[in-house]
């Protein structure tokens, strides 16, 4: 599969404005792909729930986190921060102007926003069930001078941006080397990824992003819950929290395909063993799964996130019941979880229990080639990186700049 950089030799930087902590990483091309530089400056703690404050303190910081991570080349692959990106499936009714246009004038219809103002994309799900030559889509809308925000800290860091995607994109693309063929196009799988201050669902069939929604119940919410239980700083709550997640060691190269990525997974958890799966269509390794999610591990802290869990598995159902009802011959196996909520495993298996899915959590740095010897700052990649997967979809994600 083709890089974002196309015509470079030099592969671009992917660049992840989250909010836990802006990342960037760079990988060159290859089966696998090569670990080149990484970098990670976390966000500060009294910034965490402040969107605006957060995202100036990163714009401020994106020329030092690129030129201290030893990084190669000028080309970078851009996130558009998920908490203002506006996410919604719309119908658009057939006409003679091209599928774009049709989308801005329902959005402007819709939402009643000034098209000069927002950037608009959209993927096109399909023909409408109700017919009448009507078409759905998905819609990413962003306002357009927070793209230029960000677009432009980058370029004032004399940098060039390639492209910009929304992070539901970039989570896709994460996963496109374990759906590469065309056979893989009744592919189902959920993509949750668990982040620190929003949750991503997106639905795939193989490639083909079928469903995406942003949902306002993350790490945020489950370090209230835990800091109003222990009478605790969110800081020290989240430590905890995350502390239960430890039992995932790193991930064992190698190891026997028994863990098969597809719907039909079978498997224990008790021991907790992560494997790099091997792809049932090809001999090249998918980016790293644990094995099936089971069992009950009894948590201290379970009182406490049941509410804000509750929220969260209420959103998610919502969702695959639409896509039941939208695709009902194609039901959803599996949910891959990502996100750096993902390191607390009890979490990943209390929500996969509730939603009655076989489960795995990701590590799509996994798959990617590393001597140990590469420039990395402010992360470790001894063991799993869940919070990783965006800037690694980014790393594939096309040029669209």
């Amino acid at each position: 599969m083709a890089f974002g950089m196309l015509q470079s030799n030099t592969a671009p930087i992917a660049l992840e404005f989250g909010v836990g902590s802006l990342k960037a990483l760079q990988l060159a091309p290859g089966e696998p792909p090569t670990l080149v530089a990484a970098a990670c400056l976390e966000t500060p703690e009294e910034l965490r729930a402040d969107h605006e404050a957060r995202l100036a303190f990163q714009c401020e910081r994106v020329a030092g986190l690129l030129k201290n991570g030893c990084f190669k080349g000028k080309r970078v692959m851009c996130s558009i921060p998920a908490p203002f990106t506006l996410v919604q499936h719309a119908v658009v009714g057939k006409g003679d102007a091209p599928l774009a246009e049709r989308v801005t004038a329902h959005l402007q219809a819709t939402l009643n926003c000034d098209p000069a103002r927002v950037v608009v994309r959209h993927l096109e799900v399909g023909e409408s069930p109700g017919g009448g030559g009507k078409t759905e889509v998905i819609c990413f809308v962003v306002a357009k001078e927070m793209v230029m925000r960000v677009l432009g800290a980058v370029r004032q860091a004399r940098y060039e941006v390639i492209g910009a995607h929304s992070e539901h994109v970039a989570l896709a693309r994460a996963f496109d080397r374990v759906t590469r063929r065309e056979s893989d196009n009744d592919y189902m799988c959920m993509y949750l990824d668990v982040g620190a201050g929003a949750s991503k669902i997106v639905l795939t069939h193989g490639r083909r992003i079928v469903f995406a929604k942003t949902i306002q119940v993350a790490g945020r919410e489950f370090d209230d819950a835990v800091a109003k239980h222990l009478k605790k700083p969110a800081a020290e709550a989240r430590a905890r929290r995350l502390a239960m997640g430890r039992d995932i060691p790193r991930v064992l190269s190698g190891a026997p395909a028994s863990a098969a990525a597809g719907s039909g997974m079978k498997g224990s958890m008790k021991d907790a063993e992560v494997a790099v799966v091997e792809d049932r269509r090809s001999s090249s390794p998918t980016p790293g799964m644990t094995a099936p999610i089971s069992g009950d591990a009894p948590s201290d802290l379970a009182e406490p996130l049941r509410e804000p869990i509750d929220a969260l598995v209420a959103e998610v159902s919502m969702c695959l019941r639409y896509h039941e009802r939208r695709f009902s011959e194609h039901p959803v196996g599996r949910c891959v979880f990502v996100g750096g909520e993902a390191r607390d495993v009890t979490l990943c298996r209390e929500i996969a229990q509730r939603l009655r899915l076989a489960a795995q959590v990701a590590d799509p740095l996994a798959c990617v080639t590393k001597t140990g010897k590469e420039p990395v700052r402010g992360v470790e990649f001894s063991g799993p990186q869940p919070g990783w997967a965006v800037p690694f979809g980014l790393s594939f994600a096309p040029r669209n700049l």
